[in-house]
């Protein structure tokens, strides 16, 4: 006779997640559509609650992907009316656009990164087209650099900087006002951040900034106010051992995602967006 034993936690087949992975950091699930090879960016869906927007890393089709905070797909959308060299970030507003971040640079050579915004499409219809609506081609201020970060506030777009050899990362602003020409990102602020910076999230009141790097993710209390991010109170929790590159701030945590399909929520308090 075959006795089949099981454990009183979890039912055999059962859903493995949330499994912790370290303290204050656990996996709750992992991207299950195959064309999502490299999540290099996250945003959470103004327009319709437990959303979240994501796309593949570089130079890949520009296609847009929603999904589930654990993973599951949802819709995706093919970005017409411009080309995405290296596209690293999304952001998201309050207004119903997102922001698509061509900013990436891994050899800092002479390029002119840009900031495409569309206006966040439906995902109940499954797929479609999505055409840009506006764009801005950004100058680097000295000398080009690597970027893997955007997030928006009020008038404002956000770029941080992505840099080694313990150097500390930059942020950088650019205008959201229609553009005529090309225009310079504005150095802000130098972040107390040595780790390679790869993701950014705002959270909706502009409270708190959440940025993600090589060693972890860190959380500022920026106040509404970014340029003082380098004498804000902030904390930082360390993950190694995974590549992680997109980030958005949900009420019980920041949900990461990871470039090998991991979904992490980093749930220290601070982590948390008030409700």
């Amino acid at each position: 006779m075959f006795v089949l034993i099981l454990s009183p936690g979890k039912a055999a087949g059962a859903d493995p997640f949330p499994k912790t992975i370290m303290p204050g950091v656990q996996q709750i699930g992992a991207i299950a559509h195959p064309p999502i090879a490299e999540s290099s960016g996250l945003a959470a869906s103004s327009q319709h609650p437990g959303v979240f927007w994501t796309h593949n890393d570089g130079r890949k089709k520009p296609v847009l992907y929603a999904i589930s905070r654990e993973g599951k797909s949802i819709a995706e959308f093919v970005i017409t009316g411009t080309r995405m060299d290296d596209w690293e970030d999304i952001a998201a507003d309050s207004a119903g656009n997102l922001y698509l971040a061509d900013i990436g640079n891994n050899d800092a050579k002479a390029r002119q990164p840009e900031v495409v915004q569309i206006a966040e499409p439906d995902p109940k219809s499954g797929s479609g087209k999505v055409t840009a609506k506006q764009r801005w081609t950004l100058q680097y201020p000295g000398k080009p650099f690597d970027a893997e970060a955007l997030f928006v506030w009020q008038e404002w777009g956000y770029v941080i900087s992505k840099v080694t050899q313990n150097k500390p990362a930059s942020l950088y602003r650019l205008s959201l006002a229609p553009q005529t020409k090309p225009s310079a990102l504005q150095l802000v602020a130098r972040l107390p951040i040595t780790s390679p910076v790869t993701g950014a999230s705002l959270t909706t009141d502009g409270q708190k900034l959440a940025v993600i790097a090589k060693s972890g993710a860190w959380v500022f209390d920026i106040n509404g106010e970014p340029g003082g991010i380098a004498s804000a109170k902030m904390w930082h929790t360390r993950l190694q051992g995974f590549q992680i590159e997109g980030c958005a701030f949900t009420p019980d945590g920041l949900l990461v995602t990871a470039e090998s399909r991991e979904i992490f929520l980093f749930t220290d308090l601070p982590f948390r967006q008030p409700k």
